[in-house]
């Protein structure tokens, strides 16, 4: 049997042509799946390598993987795609990562502003989300979360890339255009504030760091909506031949 099926071994090399599977990922497969010897199946180990394999010989706790083809950076973008967005009340921030994942998205930095009422992030948590939503959506690279970080700090470590800066002015300049104007192949950040959005201060920011201030339609959208939907054109756009 042929499927789609992936399982993420974050120590599978590159040039490796037997792996062994264990605990979670084996129970999902031969108990939950039910999959058998013969069957193929993708392995991921989350930094870019990606692996056709099947199923060689099962044992009782563990199963052993043959590699029969090699890919790298399969399901990916091609571009440095990194998500600043305010940490959110609830677990709205638990859905902008697994969709975010799902979309493209290489880097998700939650970030501390003005108007953050949220101050803690379960960082564990988040990156188990962006783990289960790689292998859905078959991507072979996982999402780097970070820590909860002021907006001054990650205003100052993300110098050298191309910024969208989503906030809802009059003066802001479309999404679809700002996107299409950025060909460089160098990293693209969306920036998306928090329910009280961006305050003074982190405007006058962006607008001294040169960011593209960037509006998302005439509708007023939800934070984690705006991340969703700020994220999904990019990654439309971006897949779209030149």
């Amino acid at each position: 049997m042929i499927t789609g099926e992936q399982v993420f071994l974050p120590a599978f090399k590159s040039g490796q042509t037997h792996l062994k599977v264990e605990g979670t990922e084996f129970h999902h497969l031969v108990r939950v799946r039910r999959f058998d010897e013969g069957d193929e199946i993708w392995v991921v180990n989350g930094a870019g390598t990606a692996a056709r394999a099947t199923l060689d010989l099962i044992r009782e706790s563990s199963l052993d993987l043959k590699v029969l083809e090699e890919y790298e950076n399969r399901g990916e973008l091609g571009i440095n795609l990194i998500l600043a967005v305010a940490n959110l009340k609830g677990d709205h921030l638990n859905l902008i990562v697994e969709k975010a994942t799902e979309l493209g998205v290489n880097e998700i930095i939650p970030l501390l502003t003005d108007h953050t009422i949220k101050k803690g992030v379960n960082t564990k948590r988040l990156e188990r989300i962006a783990v289960s939503a790689m292998k859905q959506s078959r991507r072979s690279r996982c999402p780097r979360i970070h820590a909860l970080t002021p907006f001054s700090t990650a205003v100052k470590s993300l110098s050298d890339a191309e910024h969208l800066f989503c906030y809802g002015s009059d003066s802001s300049t479309s999404i679809m255009p700002s996107i299409q104007k950025m060909k460089a192949p160098i990293p693209i950040v969306i920036w998306i504030g928090p329910e009280g959005d961006w305050s003074k201060d982190e405007i006058d920011l962006a607008s001294i760091s040169d960011y593209t201030f960037t509006g998302l339609g005439p509708r007023r959208l939800r934070a984690e909506t705006a991340a969703i939907h700020a994220v999904g054109l990019v990654s439309a756009l971006q897949q779209e031949p030149a």
